[in-house]
């Protein structure tokens, strides 16, 4: 059965829970009023004890009444309820299924957005009249590509000289450093990007490991931090020391085991 004949079916319970109330309402006041001008019409003398007899049997009639209407407004209140789980229910299948979407999606198009990070990253500084245009071509396709996963509520997850955080970041590897403190990602290889509160694709970075000796960057240091990791990362791929520290703490051990497998 689909989701709207679901819909349609709990409305159709609750209006007929409804319906069903208010005509035991109307019946009850109907007979109460009937019974009422029989009482006024009637005559003392001659049908007193018959009038006192009816008006307990309405009575009875206006308790059993009112008990049905307690049930069924029980049994409305109740579908109530369980119109609105399944409304909740449908919603969240329907944010879960775009979310699955969405990151499907995403895995083809983000790196797109990594390699003209790295190919503006590599651009020289004195580049000549005639690279100036190209270069300057590229930075305008890069800002029009993260402005449209903005609007789409797309955003980039803060790595470099923040706190490892194993639900958004994917540890490749331990490194000392002089310049950060232990536990804090000091490298990001592979920017991470989230959708409201749900990771689209968690970080690849290297964490600063349990000898290194600097402090925590405060967080208006963080773009000054990415570049002074940024120029140490290709020596930190290259020597097998690197990894090795990596077992030494425990907690980074573990995304690092993983680090290759990670994002598609």
């Amino acid at each position: 059965m689909s989701p709207d004949q679901d819909s349609r079916d709990q409305d159709d319970a609750v209006k007929q829970a409804m319906r069903e109330a208010e005509e035991a309402v109307d019946k009850v006041r109907s007979e109460s009023q009937s019974g009422v001008y029989d009482i006024a019409e009637a005559d003392d003398s001659d049908d007193g004890i018959e009038v006192v007899d009816d008006y307990g049997e309405l009575e009875a009639k206006l308790a059993e009444a009112e008990a049905e209407a307690a049930a069924l407004k029980d049994k409305w209140l109740r579908a109530v309820a369980d119109h609105e789980n399944y409304k909740k229910r449908v919603k969240r299948d329907i944010d879960d299924a775009i979310h699955r979407a969405v990151q499907g999606l995403l895995g083809n198009f983000l790196p797109v957005g990594d390699n003209l990070e790295r190919a503006l990253s590599v651009a020289p500084a004195d580049a000549g009249e005639s690279l100036v245009p190209l270069i300057k071509g590229l930075e305008m396709v890069r800002q029009e590509f993260f402005s449209a996963l903005t609007k789409h509520g797309i955003t980039p997850i803060e790595s470099v000289g923040q706190p490892f955080d194993p639900s958004v970041h994917d540890a490749l590897q331990q490194m000392d450093s002089p310049d950060y403190a232990p536990g804090t990602v000091m490298i990001e290889y592979e920017k991470g990007y989230a959708r409201g509160d749900k990771l689209l694709r968690p970080a690849r970075v290297i964490v600063a490991g349990p000898g290194s000796t600097g402090v925590p960057a405060p967080d208006s240091d963080a773009a000054g931090a990415d570049d002074a990791g940024a120029g140490s990362a290709e020596p930190a791929s290259g020597p097998a020391s690197g990894p090795a520290s990596g077992p030494a703490s425990g907690s980074a051990s573990g995304p690092g085991a993983t680090g290759d497998n990670g994002p598609n």
